[in-house]
């Protein structure tokens, strides 16, 4: 194959993806758009490509009459064509009236070591190194930061959950995004740590998700793209706010560095690149301040 003088006239298909994506996917899909029928939330794939075998590829082509889509679905195609923001009010005004003050916005960030570092950990498994949050104690009030950052040194699991259970206190609704992955690594922390277990799932039980409004689409932009990652949600409610100018802009990278500084291949300024893993983690938290303000204004 690779001798021969021409590319293999083979149209896309789930075979791109399957068992993994084909590192030659960009030179195939540059005929696709950046957003196209391929980004429908949550459509099934076997859908989407006999969508484009009947020759739509923008949201724009489909023929809604024709196409059997569910509701949210439905909105994104209508929202992305019409260009309309759709909110629902009673839905928004529900879980903001339902949060319970002080309100604390709490974000992790985690390293998967390939072999384990410290003891009862597995394989990959992510392991909590670092937190921002953001506390309101009322309404009104001004908002607080307290941030952890673990010494490259040390299991830096230890710290995290002293501080952490210091900083959250016990009343009050802890706001995260996307739930799960907060939930599930303190519940890894209690497994591990079963002297802490009680304070831990305190918090456990007092997380709320700030995803539910936008991934049940109470709230939805074209800008959204059908997606209700936070990387997507802030640009559209809060465009001001950007990631573009940190040094270090997701979480991924945040990761690879730290686990550098564990491993003891780090080369570079550890002092600055410790404040920007700070400042990093810091605006993921306030990101959460500033949408749930947004859904406030609405």
């Amino acid at each position: 194959m690779i001798e021969s003088p021409e590319t293999p006239n083979v149209d896309v298909g789930n075979h791109c993806s399957e068992p993994y994506d084909c590192d030659f996917k960009g030179t195939c899909w540059k005929h696709i758009p950046d957003y196209s029928i391929f980004n429908i939330s949550r459509l099934n794939k076997d859908k989407k490509f006999d969508l484009y075998h009947q020759g739509v590829i923008t949201l724009d082509d489909i023929d809604l009459s024709q196409t059997d889509l569910n509701p949210n679905q439905l909105l994104q195609v209508q929202s992305e064509v019409n260009g309309t923001t759709h909110i629902d009010i009673e839905e928004i005004r529900n879980f903001t009236n339902g949060l319970i003050y002080p309100l604390y916005f709490l974000d992790f960030e985690t390293i998967g070591p390939a072999v384990p570092k410290y003891n009862g950990s597995r394989p990959y498994q992510q392991l909590v190194f670092q937190y921002s949050l953001h506390i309101q104690e009322t309404l009104t009030s001004v908002i607080e930061h307290r941030e952890y950052l673990a010494d490259p040194s040390q299991d830096p699991r230890n710290g995290f959950i002293e501080q952490l259970i210091q900083d959250c206190g016990t009343s009050g609704d802890i706001l995260v995004y996307n739930i799960g992955f907060e939930r599930g690594k303190l519940n890894d922390l209690i497994d591990v740590f079963p002297e802490y277990s009680n304070e831990l799932r305190g918090i456990v039980n007092r997380l709320k998700d700030l995803m539910i409004p936008f991934q049940q689409k109470w709230y939805y932009t074209p800008e959204m793209r059908g997606s209700y990652s936070i990387k997507y949600v802030l640009p559209a409610l809060v465009p001001e706010l950007s990631y573009d100018d940190l040094p270090i802009k997701e979480g991924g990278t945040a990761s690879n560095i730290f686990l550098s500084m564990v491993n003891e291949t780090f080369e570079g300024d550890v002092k600055e690149t410790r404040r920007q893993l700070l400042e990093y983690c810091e605006l993921d938290t306030y990101a959460m301040v500033r949408i749930l303000d947004k859904l406030r204004e609405v």
